[in-house]
């Protein structure tokens, strides 16, 4: 079970990778295929990249070069806004969802060596799709 410290603004959190793969598929979906800003298209490669299983212990959503200001923090925010409100979403996908969605609006404080109180925890194997 692989995990991944997620960074912004020297703040973040701990996640299993495969809640992060799967909230951040979601937040790739939630993109699409072609935004008109180049940075959105950048942040949506990233997340498709990173969700297919292959970073195991090193997912960096690079937040830090790509959400650079207040705009982009915005927006971004907003496309968790949209997630957070799926139906049918898994309560792990969502509680990850919402630790990226608070990250982002700087309401975390932890840091890589917080306690990891924290973490959440559901059933193995964990299998996701984005329908």
């Amino acid at each position: 079970m692989s995990t991944s410290f997620i960074e912004y603004r020297g703040h973040g959190f701990w996640s299993w990778d495969g809640y992060l793969e799967h909230a951040l598929a979601l937040l790739a979906q939630s993109i699409g295929n072609s935004p008109e800003e180049d940075w959105l298209v950048s942040l949506g490669d990233r997340r498709r990249e990173q969700s297919s299983g292959g970073f195991r212990g090193s997912i960096n959503p690079r937040f830090d070069e790509l959400v650079t200001n207040d705009e982009r923090q915005k927006r971004v925010v907003s496309l968790l806004d949209g997630i957070l409100v799926r139906p049918g979403l898994t309560c792990e996908a969502q509680k990850t969802a919402q630790f990226l969605h608070a990250l982002l609006r700087g309401q975390l404080t932890t840091v890589a060596s917080s306690p990891l109180d924290y973490m959440v925890s559901g059933p193995q194997p964990y299998n996701w799709s984005l329908e």
